[in-house]
């Protein structure tokens, strides 16, 4: 059975984006089945960034976003060759499970995150109930 799932990967610094390419071409081969020959939907470069600890002596990493569909059955040999490829610093691949986001819109006075369904499921303090006045009484 196939499932969707999202990989990062970390290369080293020194790999210019060709090499860092050949290297997803590699890899992406073995992901590949008689049921799916294209399991790639979507590769986002991220490009150099500085890490928040050094790594193998690195102090940047190369950030290579990917998502696939693949049979598990296929994610052990895949990661044998990653762990065994050298250029790769780290990399972690999860379940891509499609949950919705809701939006979350930043406060402007307490500079907290507030959902927006909140507002309109709840009335406010200060508005009156449906029932009596502000303090919940009867009219």
């Amino acid at each position: 059975m196939s499932r969707e799932y999202e990989i990062v990967y970390i290369f080293g610094s020194a790999l210019e984006e060709t090499q860092v390419n050949e290297h997803l071409e590699r890899f992406h081969e073995l992901l590949k089945n008689a049921e799916n020959p294209d399991p790639i939907s979507g590769v986002n470069h991220w490009g150099k960034r500085t890490l928040a600890y050094p790594i193998k002596n690195g102090e940047q990493g190369y950030y290579v976003v990917v998502r696939f569909e693949t049979d598990a059955t296929l994610l052990p040999e895949f990661e044998r060759v990653i762990k065994l490829e050298e250029s790769v610093l780290r990399h972690l691949i999860v379940v891509n499970e499609r949950v919705p986001i809701t939006p979350v819109v930043q406060s402007e006075s307490a500079g907290q995150p507030t959902d927006k369904t909140d507002k309109t499921d709840k009335p406010s303090e200060n508005e009156p109930s449906a029932e009596g006045g502000s303090d919940g009484t009867p009219k």
